[in-house]
This record gives C-alpha cells, structure tokens and sequence, in this order.
C-alpha cells in the first residue's frame, strides 16, 4: 500500500465510496429543496395581501425547515479542510504511514457523523418536546415493547441463516432517526413552499388546505427514500448478509418498524396525548406489519433479489421497481386515507367504537392490505429457496468441509424444529439453569456457524459468493472451534 492510499481521506473500499455517497444524496436533496424555494418566485404576496406582518413569520418559518443545515454543512466544510490540512501537514513532517491513516480514520468519522447527525436532529420539533415532555416519554415506553415483540417476529421468520442482531438494530435506527428526520424535512419543505408558491384561493382561510396539495405524494416518495437509503447502505456495507430475498424482507421491514416507532410516539404526544389511544391502535396494533413495515419490506426485498442477480443493469431495475413500487403504495394509501377521512362522514354515520375497531382496520386491509400479502408471500417463496438452496449445497460439500458438517448434521440444519428440539433438549439436560442456557447457547452459535458455511457454499455453486465473506477455510475452522467446544463441555 503506497502512502498516498494510506493518506487518502475518502474510503479506500468501492463499497464504502457508494454508501457514503447515498448519504451525501440526500443532503443534495435537501440542498435542491432550498434552491427550488429560493428561484421559485411565490405567488402569494402577503405584504401586498394587507397584512406586511406576516412577511417576516413567513420568512422565518421557511427558514426553520434548514436550521440546522445550513450551519451543519459549513462544519462539515470547515472540518474536510482541517482534515485536508492535517494530513498534507503529516506527510510534509514525514509522520509514519499507519499514523496518518488513523488520523484519517478519526476524521472520516467525524464527516460522517455530521452527516447523520443533521437529519437526526429534526426528529423532533423541540417546542412540541418542551410542551409535552410527559406525554412523549409515556408515548414512548407504551409503543416500545410492541415495535420490539414486531422486531423480534421479523427476526424469527428467518428458519436458516440469520441476519446478525446488531445489523437488525442499525435497521431499525436508521429508520428511527435519519429516515425520520429526512423525511420531517421534506414534509416541511412541502407545507410552506405550496402555501407561497401556488394561487391564493377565493376564501383565504382555505390558504392553509394548500398545503394537501400533493403532500401525499410527497411524503409517500421522500420518506420512503429516506428508509431505502438505509436498507442501501446497510446492502453495499454488509452485503454477504443480504443472502437472500428473506435478509432483504427482514432488513426492510426492521426500518419501517423503526420509522413506525418514531412516528406513533409523535402522534400519540401532539396536544397532549388527546388522541393517544387511536394511534395506539392503530399504528402499534392494527398496522403494526403494515404501513411503513409493509411498504419499506417491499423495498428490502429488492434488494435481497439484486443480491442474487449477476447483472448490473438488472440489479439496478428490481431495486428501482421494489423502491417504485413502495413509494407508489404509500402515496396511494396515504391519499386515499385523507379523502375518506374528509368525506366519509357523507356516506354513512358510525359511532366512534365502530369507526375505530371496524371501519380503521377495514381501511388499512383494503390500501395496505396487498402490500402485507406481496412481502409475506416474498418471504415464503424466499424460505423454499433457501431450503432448496441449502439442500444442494449441502449435498456438494468439499471433502475438507465433509467433518465440519457430517450427514445427520445436514438432515438436522435443513430442519427448523428439530434444531430446535436438540436445543431445548440441551437445555433441559444441564443440572441447572444457568449450564442449561450455556448448553443451549453453545449449540445455537454452532448451527449458526453451520447454516453460514453452509449458505456461502451455496453462493460460491450459483458464482455469487461476496469477497467480504470470511473463506471456506475460516468457516470450517469456526464450526470445528465451535465442536471442540461443545465437546468439552458435555456430561
């Protein structure tokens, strides 16, 4: 490695490169939302209107859209010429390769961390935090162990190889935090430059309704680019864990499940909690699975299917279709729930109890309902690929990898219920509780150890297999570890 690879503060891995510029992306995004506000001359002219006043609270609310960008971007310049200067200065000084390459290291994630940090802090309005402080903490605890129980029925869907625990949380981060904040962003954006660049209406109190105007196409497309950008990045960082359209479904809905979160604490908290219990219901029990799980699980999928496709351009089309797809069912449902919101009440009459356990979850059956059958039947039609997949890899193994995994072994992977019985079996032989979690940890970590052997044998027979995956040899010699292990600590 010569010293200027060493030096070079950008990422050295083609891989790193693409996700950071999908983080950049959506920077640029917001950065073109300002220059559109800024060249677009409005049409409503308040000064002109008779009320000057609201001039200045005009500007000043279109301005509290990018608070925090606008100073965050001129950190993030300042810090790229400190970091520029820091290390032209450590070269000229002769400092040791390794040595620069760790300072580069410190300053890339300081770039980045910027970077994430600017949408993380639009999660939330801080007046709305400081009005109701009580209500958003008591929001958040009550939606807490339902988006868990959801997560965690996500992760048990995978019967073979698993998608690693800490990379599901990432998931559902991104989507709590910057899918969130980004897609708050683009909401706001929206909501004042339709009320100053568009026709005044004949009745000005309707100036506000202006805001509807295409709102629902614009938050079903940014928020759902948003959480994309997550499932994006988490795919070119750790794509050997995308293994398959299963991973991609999990990976997605994790995201969703995040955003979800995020949004039912802020609903349940507006004005106090004053309608805390219908979003309860209904974003953390009747559409739990659906709505943004649904939509951005849609979205992971595709992903997963690109992973086991050999060309670019037909990669790059199932992920445009899947992300297409998501977007087109989220403005959909969120356009068709505001009219029936606003006219239903002309067709028929119902008291609130029918509206809430009746008419709410027929809706979302009927808008979000296909999404909910699309992924689940992905998921199924992903598992019996797996299966069929694992059975034949299985089948092939190399002669070296013949001790790693022995026949009857093979029978008990591809068999979800029997590795769970040789589980609980271990479990219930241990003398007491705290040898029996052992034991059933033990046996756990080898049928893991097992099933990714297993799958990136697979990968390597369809000439598929990532070259960040750890090699054949390193997997054998982990199950092998594993045995010893195992072994050693039976009766």
């Amino acid at each position: 490695m010569t010293e200027e690879q060493h030096t070079r503060l950008l990422p050295a891995g083609r891989r790193q490169r693409l996700a950071l510029l999908v983080l950049v992306s959506l920077h640029a995004m917001v950065a073109l939302t300002m220059l559109i506000s800024q060249v677009r001359p409005p049409q409503i002219d308040v000064a002109e209107a008779g009320i000057p006043e609201l001039t200045k609270v005009s500007d000043f609310l279109g301005s509290l859209v990018y608070w925090q960008y606008v100073p965050g971007w001129a950190l993030l310049v300042a810090l790229a010429a400190v970091a520029w200067a820091h290390l032209r200065y450590a070269k000229a000084r002769h400092v040791a390769p390794n040595r620069r390459e760790r300072v580069a290291r410190r300053y890339r994630r300081a770039l980045v961390f910027t970077l994430l940090l600017l949408p993380a802090l639009k999660i939330q309005s801080l007046l709305d935090l400081i009005a109701w402080p009580g209500a958003h903490a008591l929001a958040f605890l009550v939606c807490l162990p339902t988006t868990l129980y959801a997560l965690w029925l996500v992760h048990c869907t995978q019967r073979f190889r698993r998608v690693p625990v800490p990379l599901l949380m990432a998931a559902l981060g991104w989507g709590a935090v910057i899918a969130v904040g980004f897609g708050l962003t683009m909401n706001e954006w929206w909501k004042s430059f339709s009320t100053l660049h568009f026709p005044i209406p004949d009745n000005p109190l309707d100036v506000m309704r202006l805001k509807d105007i295409g709102l629902p196409m614009i938050s079903g497309f940014f928020e759902e680019l948003g959480k994309g950008a997550g499932v994006a990045i988490l795919f070119l960082l750790y794509r050997r864990h995308f293994h398959s359209v299963v991973s991609g479904i999990v990976i997605g809905a994790a995201t969703g499940l995040g955003f979800n979160l995020v949004e039912s604490v802020t609903y349940m908290a507006a004005f106090d909690g004053s309608s805390a219990g219908f979003h309860f219901w209904g974003r953390q029990v009747a559409g739990l699975m659906a709505a943004h799980t649904a939509f951005t699980a849609i979205t992971g999928a595709a992903f997963g299917i690109a992973r086991q496709l050999h060309s670019r351009p037909q990669q790059i089309t199932t992920i445009a279709l899947g992300f297409c797809t998501a977007a087109s069912a989220h403005f959909c449902n969120n356009a068709m729930l505001d009219y029936i919101a606003k006219e239903s009440h002309k067709w028929f009459t119902a008291s609130d109890t029918v509206h809430v356990l009746v008419v709410t979850p027929a809706q979302f059956l009927l808008f979000q309902g296909p999404l909910v059958v699309l992924y689940v039947l992905l998921l199924r039609r992903g598992l019996r690929s797996e299966a069929g997949g694992l059975r034949v890899a299985l089948t092939n193994l190399p002669p070296a990898s013949r001790e790693a995994i022995t026949e009857p072994e093979a029978a008990v992977l591809l068999s979800p219920a029997r590795r769970f019985r040789l589980k609980v079996d271990a479990l219930r032989a241990a003398e007491n509780l705290r040898h029996g979690v052992a034991a059933y940890r033990r046996l756990a970590r080898l049928h893991a150890a097992q099933l990714e052997l297993a799958t990136e044998h697979w990968h390597s027979l369809r000439g598929e297999a990532d070259p960040s995956a750890p090699d054949e040899a390193s997997s054998r010699a982990r199950v092998q570890a594993l045995k010893t292990v195992l072994a050693g600590s039976g009766p």
